[in-house]
């Protein structure tokens, strides 16, 4: 059985995460050189184009993605499982606009005016997941 190796779907979520991490794709890899040297010609490639595969170990993610932005344990009925959540900082654009009270105006005389607020809230939303058992990639999770 053959296993797709996994990639960030666009350029911009994979420069986000780099730079979330604070250091480059080859940064991470110098920084784990030791580790990186250890890995097979053909996985050392896979990982400089930013791929990981099922069964990679957590070193090599961590080249891949950098730090994680939080980290869950999870016990189930099949042993210990870490997840690695990656996330980036998005909008999402108001269903209503928002109705905000105006204390003060100008000249600092009290207002019993209102103003509607229609700009976008940012958020952290979740990009990716990775979950280890017993220190390997078991399952990855990408949204759109």
């Amino acid at each position: 059985m053959t296993v797709r190796p996994f990639a960030l779907p666009a350029l911009l979520l994979a420069a986000c995460l780099a730079g979330c991490s604070g250091t480059t794709l080859e940064g991470r890899i110098a920084q784990r050189q030791a580790a990186f040297d250890a890995y097979p010609a053909e996985t050392q490639a896979r990982l400089l184009r930013g791929q990981i595969r099922l069964g990679d170990d957590m070193d090599a993610v961590w080249m891949v993605y950098g730090t994680p932005g939080e980290k869950i344990r999870r016990t189930d009925a099949n042993g210990l499982t870490e997840v690695w959540i990656y996330k980036i900082l998005g909008y999402r654009e108001r269903l209503y606009p928002s109705v905000r009270p105006v204390y003060r105006d100008v000249g600092g005389r009290l207002r019993g005016s209102y103003y509607i607020d229609d700009t976008p809230e940012y958020e952290w939303q979740e990009v990716l997941r990775v979950e280890f058992r017993d220190g390997r990639v078991s399952a990855v999770q990408m949204t759109d």
